[in-house]
């Protein structure tokens, strides 16, 4: 029993940091020649992976993430190569197998880096699929990712997956004011601030505009023209749901506000205004980052595709007449990160706007 209410609350809690414990796990009966899967220590994740591999015998290492989930931590500095390291050390892995393989995640990329742990602990690590339910068909198929496992699905199961965890704490806090002062419009509230999620969710391929927040905006002024056009009809007043019409836009706009970070394969609209502010790092989540337009530099590329295999947008393409990567996709690219940190040469960079390079150069200074 506590175990699932820790999952619960876990899952609906996945705003907030909660951490397993970290180190060594055996799942089923692993021996010396058993595979090692590494993760991050927060506990939804590794409930997920446990349950992926449940019936198998492996090795499942658990690293420090600060309780983030692997994508967010990799990206916010939380989850490195360094912390891959010591889960390694002090779990005395070394001992424990045969073998010196790692297997990480995908969504690790843009922290994790592969050499630096080879050359400290002599394991050699390669990246696994991003999703944790194709572990098994990656082991057995040899360690060999399908293009759909490297890329991350977007798709419906996903919205579905975040729609009540990342949208409850502010409707539970809203509600928690109404339900004090004005409990009369608690149901209203209730109804409209889930359906606007659903909508948003379920739409977010069809609806038109670049952004998230966009896309929020025209949702609004669509059930809000529409409201306020059978008010119109009805009781001969287009305002007569002032309040409502106004708390309409209010809530789509809550339910948007990263709205393309969250469901789609788009930069985070949240993360782009932390950008501009001028903020840079707001605690480990939002640590900054270039946000610009993703480069190549073809006299340093040898064609090796890392950026192909860790890419989970499909941004990269086959490689080109002249054995150089190619761009499948720039316009997909949101500034993981991944293959800038993933490329031994150093041939893939993000080119800052001059805009953010200036302002970056102004704080440096001061």
């Amino acid at each position: 029993m506590s175990a699932l209410l820790d999952w619960i609350v876990a899952y609906l809690c996945r705003w907030l940091p909660r951490a397993a414990p970290t180190g060594l796990v055996p799942i089923g009966y692993p021996d010396e020649g058993a595979p090692v899967l590494v993760t991050a220590n927060f506990s939804l994740t590794v409930a997920r992976v446990r349950r992926a591999l449940r019936g198998r015998s492996v090795w499942l290492l658990v690293a420090n993430s600060s309780g983030i989930n692997v994508w967010c931590a990799a990206a916010g500095g939380l989850l490195t190569h360094h912390r891959v390291i010591d889960a390694v050390k002090t779990s005395g892995l070394a001992e424990r197998v045969g073998h010196r393989r790692l297997i990480l995640p995908a969504l690790s990329a843009p922290g994790v880096e592969v050499e630096p742990i080879r050359e400290a602990t002599g394991f050699r690590a390669r990246f696994g699929p991003v999703s944790a339910r194709d572990l098994p068909a990656y082991l057995d198929g040899g360690e060999r990712k399908t293009e759909a496992m490297r890329r991350f699905d977007f798709g419906l199961a996903h919205r579905a997956d975040m729609l009540l965890p990342m949208n409850l704490p502010v409707y539970a806090l809203v509600a928690l004011v109404l339900g004090v002062f004005w409990p009369q419009h608690l149901l209203g509230f209730t109804v409209l601030f889930w359906s606007a999620v659903a909508v948003l969710y379920a739409f977010v391929d069809v609806i038109p505009g670049r952004t998230g927040w966009g896309q929020a905006l025209f949702s609004a002024m669509l059930v809000a023209g529409a409201w306020a056009g059978a008010d119109a009809l009805v009781r001969g007043n287009p305002l007569a749901h002032r309040g409502w019409l106004v708390a309409t836009f209010v809530i789509f706009l809550a339910a948007g506000l990263d709205l393309a970070g969250t469901v789609s394969p788009r930069r985070s609209d949240s993360e782009v205004w932390i950008d501009r502010l001028g903020l840079g790092g707001f605690g480990g989540l939002f640590a900054e980052r270039d946000l610009g337009t993703i480069t190549l530099d073809e006299d340093r590329c040898r064609g090796c595709r890392s950026c192909f295999e860790i890419c989970p947008v499909g941004v990269f393409g086959e490689l080109g007449p002249d054995r150089k990567t190619t761009f499948r996709d720039r316009d997909a690219c949101f500034s993981c990160h991944a293959c800038v940190t993933q490329c031994p040469e150093e041939a893939l960079s993000l080119a800052t706007p001059p805009r953010a390079a200036h302002r970056r150069a102004v704080r440096s200074s001061g």
